[in-house]
């Protein structure tokens, strides 16, 4: 019955017979025949192979959420039991977005393979909606990324906060406002999250040439609601794809342009000056994403808390803006 229930899995998953017997190396005839003999016993089809891709009948709907069910108590059996057996020893799985595991990761799997050098660690990364699946078919154990999760099939915990501040070319700083700017290493050193930390009004660089992201990206929602916040429409000077790229036009004084701690911390950069952005807009937490009900190892707790540990889980509220990181 497990061999069926592992074929009946793989079909809802990749949505034809075909692609399903080649995943799981029988010729597409064995496999068609062991599904209709269950189809048979329950009396009931399981596909609608009416459609392409092949979508579940109700009888196959019950069919996955319950075999869901098995795979996940058998997860957890096999993590409970490998925490008696090793528990500082093992795979761990992480999965996590390109902006996460370039900034935030890096420093926490180093620290974690000093501590646990017989835990294997495998890294893989994508965008949320692919790392989620990774999550759901049992690839990774822990993703990593900011935006909330669909409750209904996970479990999330915050482990840092990320801060923009505005970096601005010291050419395009205003006099008055050269006193206020933070350098890199105050930024690194959190300057920016304590209560005395002075806060230039935004609004004095309204007439300063501004580098922004394309619409389609969050970040570009977060640097308008923040400039509107403050009384003015930002002079966009270019509008680009990628944080990373706004950073390096901004380093070489382009513009100005709303870019993270962590970026500001790596880059170490004092041709810019940093300012403070007291909105929630600036604030972005990221999460340690869980299958729901999933047993969470030793090994994994320990991961987490390293993360927790890289930056303050801090700052004002998020706002909607984040529910798309």
């Amino acid at each position: 019955m497990q061999a069926e229930l592992n074929y009946i899995y793989e079909i809802y998953r990749t949505g034809s017979f075909s692609q399903a017997a080649r995943n799981l190396y029988l010729t597409q005839p064995t496999l068609s025949i062991a599904i209709k003999k269950v189809e048979q016993a329950i009396g009931m089809p399981l596909f609608d192979r009416s459609q392409q891709p092949l979508t579940l009948t109700e009888a196959g709907r019950i069919y996955i959420a319950r075999i869901a069910e098995i795979r996940q108590i058998e997860e957890n059996t096999a993590r409970e039991l490998d925490d008696l057996r090793q528990m500082d020893a093992g795979e761990l799985r992480i999965g996590g977005t390109q902006y996460f595991n370039s900034y935030v990761l890096p420093d926490v799997l180093q620290d974690y393979q000093a501590q646990y050098p017989a835990v294997h660690l495998t890294l893989r990364e994508d965008n949320a909606n692919r790392i989620d699946q990774w999550l759901l078919d049992g690839e990774t154990d822990i993703n990593f990324r900011s935006a909330p999760v669909e409750e209904e099939r996970f479990t999330s915990q915050a482990v840092c906060a990320d801060h923009l501040l505005l970096a601005v070319p010291r050419a395009h700083v205003p006099e008055d406002a050269i006193a206020q700017g933070l350098s890199w290493q105050e930024v690194a050193a959190h300057r920016f999250l304590q209560d005395d930390c002075s806060v230039q009004a935004l609004s004095d660089f309204h007439e300063t040439p501004f580098l922004l992201l394309t619409e389609s990206n969050q970040l570009r929602t977060r640097a308008l609601a923040i400039c509107a916040e403050n009384g003015f429409s930002p002079q966009v000077r270019f509008c680009v794809e990628q944080l990373e790229t706004a950073w390096h036009m901004a380093r070489h004084g382009l513009g100005a342009t709303f870019v993270t701690e962590f970026m500001i911390a790596e880059g170490q950069d004092d041709r810019l000056l940093y300012y403070k952005v007291p909105s929630p807009h600036a604030v972005r937490h990221f999460h340690a994403i869980l299958r729901k009900n999933s047993y969470v190892s030793h090994k994994m707790k320990c991961f987490i808390a390293l993360v927790q540990k890289r930056s303050p889980v801090a700052g004002a509220p998020s706002t909607d803006a984040e529910q798309h990181g």
